[in-house]
């Protein structure tokens, strides 16, 4: 996978918003509302951004876990990090910190992938 492209995937689309606007400088993300659409492209990215709102979407979460792509889960629920803190491979954010948390700890997650994904060959 020789791709530089990030995707987001968020029901809600609110999140997404949010990173596009604030990363618009740094990171070029496109955006899924549709989870079968999205299932459907996962292999033309480097990053997944996942953001989960409710058990609900644990479903969708575990179809494209283990395939390969790195993975950034974000949720604001605090049930829900809990339960997803002992699952490997995986970086999570906590969504409900406030905002300049947020970006600081998203850029460092979405630099260390960038970092780990550059190709030494």
């Amino acid at each position: 996978m020789n791709t530089k492209k990030r995707v987001v995937y968020d029901s809600k689309n609110y999140f997404s918003r949010f990173l596009k606007y604030e990363f618009r400088k740094s990171f070029k993300f496109d955006s899924f509302k549709n989870f079968d659409s999205f299932e459907n492209e996962i292999n033309n990215y480097s990053v997944i951004v996942f953001v989960i709102y409710s058990e609900d979407e644990l479903v969708n979460f575990m179809k494209i876990y283990k395939k390969g792509i790195p993975l950034i889960v974000c949720t604001f629920n605090e049930k829900l990090l809990l339960k997803m803190r002992s699952i490997d491979e995986i970086l999570l954010l906590d969504t409900s910190k406030i905002k300049s948390e947020v970006i600081i700890e998203l850029k460092s997650y979405l630099n260390l992938v960038n970092f780990s994904s550059v190709d030494l060959n």
